[in-house]
């Protein structure tokens, strides 16, 4: 990695130098404020209180150069005995940007870009496990997904990685351009396409043109892989992209698809079909949806040179994060099945259809909590969504459902309108009220799924039981 010259670093990222240390040249390690430790450059976001005590901590790290907005409130000549150069700027988070796509330039390695209206962090995850059976990979902590988190996990790349992984979200038109401008990428996977963002845009057509922005930056000799199963997928600009196309799916109409899809437990086999070969695959998760997930992950891993059995193996060593069908133990045999990251009507839909299934194989209680925010603004839209849940859910033979939240009221209306025991069933406005008719339906064999938007707090329900959880 190449050490940059205070100069191009300031004509990099449109600033003024203010202080120039004489140790000029600056190893290209990009860093912010709230970074433990600092970096070589470090972008000082955040207001501080104790100058010195900040100073100390940065020459402990060998900072060599801050980046700091105009104008400037540092005791200069503190940081001149500290040999720290200082560079203001206009703004923090495009000079941020800027540095971005110039360390990125620095790596000749194939960079994957994942996008889609749900399943983004779990195909990204599956994806990490299989490529990193042969090369060192860089996946996104977590769902850091928006273009400054793209930004902070691309300057988490080092000369040990051998391919990148990262994930972009989008909640209004033009951020998957601003994150596919960072990216540049050679391979991306469209997981999805869903009404997750409806109410925001305004129609499905919105969505899809904000999603195709990534074609825009999308390497015209790389491959777009895209989820042939999701209808709306198949409206994507396709005819615009000039590079391969992988499409996945569960028909032989699919450049790639899976077929003898089996549930064991709380862990999917089935088989991966191309048009020369097969092999067969696992993953540690249920649901039919994520073995397309899975299915994007092995495209991946046949693209860059995985064999079938090194595909194979890094599925089985993929996990599902914390709140995406992570499964649970608690020790008098019952199990809690925790999906409550995040919920959209289609999302939920999609985990019902495997609970209905799963429901009359064994005991399984459904918590199930609202899936938009409590605003009259969307009234209309949301009471129809949570009924048309309602709806689904009568088809279920489950044990007990419980519907927690403000709109949950219309899972109860709609499931008992469609014929689910009204015993079977009920509402409360608050995880508190919820809380001592969850816990009676942890008993030994039941298996207990909570699914919801994060703001429905669902999780606090069994926090309690974390003692008993393994």
């Amino acid at each position: 990695m190449q050490n940059l010259s205070l100069e191009k670093l300031a004509a990099l990222i449109h600033g003024r130098i203010v202080l120039e240390s004489y140790n000029n040249r600056i190893p290209l390690s990009v860093g912010r404020f709230s970074t433990t430790p600092p970096s070589s450059i470090t972008f000082l976001i955040k207001p501080f209180e104790y100058e010195q005590a900040l100073l100390t901590q940065f020459k402990n790290h060998d900072v060599r150069c801050v980046i700091v907005k105009a104008p400037n409130i540092l005791t200069l000549e503190k940081w001149k005995k500290a040999n720290i150069s200082v560079i203001e700027v206009e703004n923090l988070s495009e000079s941020y940007k800027a540095l971005v796509i110039f360390y990125r330039g620095q790596f000749f390695i194939p960079f994957i870009q994942v996008i889609g209206s749900s399943g983004k962090t779990t195909t990204k995850e599956m994806i990490g496990a299989v490529l990193n059976e042969k090369f060192p990979t860089l996946t996104t902590i977590q769902n850091m997904n928006s273009p400054l988190g793209v930004a902070k996990n691309l300057f988490r790349l080092n000369k040990t990685h051998r391919v990148a992984v990262l994930e972009a979200g989008m909640k209004a038109p033009g951020v998957i351009r601003k994150s596919s401008r960072l990216i540049k990428p050679d391979i991306g996977v469209v997981t999805s396409i869903h009404s997750a963002h409806l109410a925001r845009f305004g129609s499905i057509q919105k969505i899809i043109d904000a999603k195709a922005e990534i074609l825009e930056f999308l390497s015209k000799k790389g491959t777009l892989i895209i989820n042939w199963d999701d209808e709306n997928c198949h409206k994507f600009p396709l005819e615009t992209y000039k590079g391969s196309l992988i499409r996945f799916g569960f028909s032989e109409h699919c450049d790639l698809w899976a077929s003898d899809i089996q549930r064991h437990g709380f862990r999917t086999n089935f088989i991966v079909n191309t048009r020369y070969f097969e092999f067969p695959c696992a993953i540690n998760i249920i649901g039919r949806y994520n073995v397309g997930n899975a299915l994007a992950a092995v495209a991946v891993g046949l693209i860059v040179g995985l064999s079938p059995m090194e595909i194979s193996q890094g599925l089985e060593k993929f996990k599902p994060m914390d709140g995406r069908l992570k499964v649970y133990y608690k020790s008098n045999g019952a199990v809690i099945i925790d999906d409550n990251f995040n919920a959209n009507p289609d999302s939920t839909r999609m985990l019902i259809d495997e609970l209905i299934i799963m429901s009359h194989e064994t005991p399984v209680v459904l918590v199930i909590g609202d899936m938009e925010r409590p605003s009259q603004d969307i009234e209309r839209y949301a009471r129809t969504v949570h009924f048309n849940i309602g709806r689904q859910l009568a088809q279920g033979n489950f044990i007990h459902v419980l519907a927690v939240g403000f709109w949950a009221i219309e899972y109860v209306t709609g499931a008992i309108h469609y014929g689910f025991p009204r015993k079977k069933i009920t509402h409360y406005r608050t995880v508190d009220e919820a809380e001592s008719a969850f816990a009676r339906l942890l008993t030994p064999g039941t298996t207990v799924v909570l699914k919801a938007s994060p703001y429905t707090k669902l999780n606090r329900l069994y926090a309690k039981y974390s003692h008993l959880l393994y």
